[in-house]
């Protein structure tokens, strides 16, 4: 058996600091696998939220020394698989990532590359012309492209990927040991939950304008945005926004939570919100969490969002950045309980059978043991296999 094991070099961003990505890549090294070995080398670019795809001198001090740290994972695993994710369609993390891969890709006999950002092609255009070939030179031609949705895997063809698969994601069932996950108003004043990155991107203003325009309606409820701010001036612009929007006390703010605190926000909740535009969406973690803790939801039509929510029955999905729509799927849930309780159920359900941590891990072992020894027939059911997992 051990001589069938593939060994893989993982290089990714782990926690801190906490977003979507780095928890999953942390999920993945975390599981026990019979398939394949799997050695970790952390990228550590970004310390906090704010740093995340930003420039910082301090990233082009720590870049040597990642490659140092490639390619001594390299020669002590002797993994001949490459498994790196991919930047987003900005230019600081695409410059990374062309240094990097082109220092360390040769030498591997196969690269696996993980889209958890979305968008990356769209930066090409935009590219000088002598920056183009190096592109190329990093980003083509993997031999196995992973996307967590279908929305954004047409990525894969369009960066040459010998093979391309869909891979929703999954995460432990925190809810699974609290009772009456989605049942009767938990509250006598609604409570509205927003959890993620508090940038406008993730549609935080929008969200506290839609608020406002729900208030106004004559309803009551609270709005907790967990999460840290991108920027203090982002932090300023929203609380400027909700004192013109006479929202102060309505909205609140309690940072980062994680572990026992992260699932009492979920558990004392009535809906979720999660009205994102983000440059690089790709799936959003955060409505899988919310569908554990049978939560309806009131999202985007935006990247992979619709492939994660849309199936379930249980979430609202507007077109993003209008506000208005965002306040009419968060006052038709505050008005009808019995509405709250059904969507919510479903969401439970739907996650139960598609987004659970033990179904990730079995198909990103699949994925990752099949890379240069599948046969052809076997290469076809993974990629079916993925597919129907994701529908």
């Amino acid at each position: 058996m051990d001589r069938m094991r593939k060994s893989v070099l993982i290089v990714g961003q782990t926690p801190p600091p906490v977003h979507g990505q780095a928890v999953m890549i942390q999920a993945l090294l975390d599981g026990h696998y019979e398939g394949v070995t799997l050695h970790p080398v952390r990228l550590n670019f970004s310390r906090s939220i704010d740093e995340v795809g930003e420039f910082r001198l301090r990233k082009l001090l720590v870049l040597p020394k990642t490659l140092l740290r490639i390619l001594a994972g390299r020669w002590h695993s002797k993994a001949q698989i490459l498994y790196y994710p991919p930047a987003g369609p900005t230019l600081n993390p695409v410059l990374r990532d062309i240094f990097l891969l082109i220092s360390t890709r040769w030498l591997f006999t196969y690269t696996v590359f993980h889209f958890h950002a979305a968008g990356l092609p769209e930066i090409y255009p935009r590219l000088p012309w002598w920056l183009k070939p190096l592109f190329n030179l990093a980003y083509r031609n993997a031999d196995l492209a992973i996307f967590t949705t279908e929305a954004t895997a047409c990525a894969g063809p369009a960066l040459g990927a010998k093979e391309v698969i869909v891979i929703p994601y999954g995460i432990p069932d925190s809810a699974q040991e609290y009772p009456a996950i989605a049942g009767n108003a938990k509250n006598s004043v609604p409570q509205i939950l927003y959890m993620g990155i508090l940038c406008e991107g993730k549609g935080v203003l929008t969200l506290i304008e839609a608020c406002a325009q729900v208030r106004e309606a004559g309803l009551s409820f609270h709005l907790s945005c967990v999460g840290a701010f991108e920027s203090e001036s982002f932090r300023k612009q929203v609380e400027e926004l909700i004192e013109s929007r006479n929202l102060t006390g309505v909205v609140r703010f309690p940072g980062v939570l994680r572990g026992e605190e992260k699932s009492r926000a979920f558990r004392e909740a009535d809906l979720f919100c999660f009205p994102s535009h983000y440059y690089a969406e790709s799936f959003g973690v955060v409505l899988i969490e919310a569908m554990s803790f049978g939560l309806p939801i009131v999202t985007t039509r935006w990247r992979g969002i619709p492939d994660v929510a849309g199936g379930s029955g249980g979430a609202f999905i507007v077109e993003p950045e209008l506000p208005h729509l965002v306040a009419e799927g968060l006052q038709t849930l505050i008005r009808d309980t019995e509405l709250r309780a059904l969507m919510g159920r479903r969401n439970r359900a739907w996650f139960a059978d598609h987004y659970t941590l033990e179904q990730y891990r079995e198909r990103m072992e699949r994925a990752l043991q099949g890379v240069g020894g599948a046969s052809k027939e076997q290469s076809r059911l993974n990629r079916l296999t993925s597919k129907s997992a994701a529908s």
